[in-house]
């Protein structure tokens, strides 16, 4: 009888570590965390650990139209060209673009 308990318990643990895999979750630590405490502390940790979005601000130069997805003070394009166009900073390109005919991405 205590062998199936042991079964069903590695089997359960099994089951959520295989889940933490297509989660993308750190797999050796939930296994253990599973293992060793219970599996349901492990979906628990897993849960509360998700992979965490990376915010992306945006900068815009009003001049050539142009997006960066990176941060810079001023437009390279437009310092090529000799003028010196401070960038601005977006969260998302859709608060700007909406009113533009065409929007172009570096």
């Amino acid at each position: 009888m205590l062998i199936y308990g042991v079964v069903g318990y590695l089997l359960i643990t099994f089951i959520f570590t295989l889940f933490g895999i297509n989660r993308h979750a750190e797999v050796v630590k939930l296994f253990l965390i599973s293992l060793l405490l219970t599996p349901v502390t492990g979906a628990i940790w897993m849960i509360k650990n998700r992979p965490q979005s990376v915010k992306i601000n945006y900068y815009y130069c009003k001049e050539c139209h142009y997006v960066y997805p990176i941060k810079m003070g001023y437009c390279p394009i437009c310092a090529e060209e000799g003028k010196k166009v401070k960038l601005k900073k977006y969260k998302t390109p859709y608060n700007f673009s909406k009113s533009l005919q065409k929007l172009t991405l570096a």
